[in-house]
């Protein structure tokens, strides 16, 4: 029960916690519920999840979390917009590199994972697309698609320079990638026995020997 308690108190922590500007606090605690309604939603479903179970996890009344979003659905699309942008930043990362093809897009699959678990937990969803409105999906779609094709670009460069399995489909070796990290989103836990970084690592070398020439 002791331990349960450390967990609940540390969920709310950022929440409760800053004392700062008007504006960056609003920032902060926003950030706070977006995360908390992630999590919610990958365990749960988004369905199933009501703005007063976030509210609960938070310690906070529903109507506290109306002065920081409209709707539930304005939050589903924030949740997803978080993963675009952790995408994005895993995307430059990787094209950093300065290396081959399978050396750009493992990197890729492990600064994408390290980012999307974090210290924290997920920060971001990859499930319920087909609940977002219409507009919000052709936002998410769009980032999803830049993703991808940046994904399969490399897979090709790899196949190109040699270092990547030529009888390897890229977009199957997507979809392989990809599927393993969107039920992580479900599984894991930060305050588990698996840190995010061990994760991050592990999906990396999982996916490196999967792809390896």
């Amino acid at each position: 029960m002791e331990q349960a308690s450390v967990a609940d108190s540390g969920k709310s922590s950022v929440w409760k916690a800053a004392v700062l500007s008007r504006d960056e606090q609003y920032d902060l605690k926003r950030k706070a519920l977006i995360q908390e309604a992630a999590r919610a939603f990958s365990a749960r479903g988004y369905h199933d999840t009501s703005l007063v179970d976030v509210a609960r996890e938070l310690g906070v009344t529903k109507g506290a979390l109306y002065y920081y979003v409209k709707s539930k659905q304005e939050i589903l699309f924030e949740c997803h917009m978080s993963s675009i942008e952790l995408g994005d930043r895993a995307i430059e990362h990787a094209r950093s590199i300065d290396g081959s093809g399978f050396d750009s897009v493992v990197a890729l699959a492990h600064r994408y994972m390290e980012l999307l678990v974090g210290e924290s937990g997920p920060l971001a969803i990859l499930t319920e697309f087909n609940a977002l409105e219409p507009e919000n999906r052709k936002i998410v779609a769009a980032g999803r698609t830049r993703f991808g094709n940046t994904f399969l670009e490399l897979i090709e460069r790899g196949q190109a320079d040699g270092s990547v399995r030529g009888a390897i489909n890229g977009k199957m070796a997507e979809f392989f990638y990809l599927g393993a990290v969107n039920w992580a989103t479900r599984w894991f836990d930060a305050g588990g026995e698996l840190d995010g970084s061990l994760v991050a690592a592990q999906f990396a070398d999982l996916f490196a020997a999967a792809i390896r020439a």
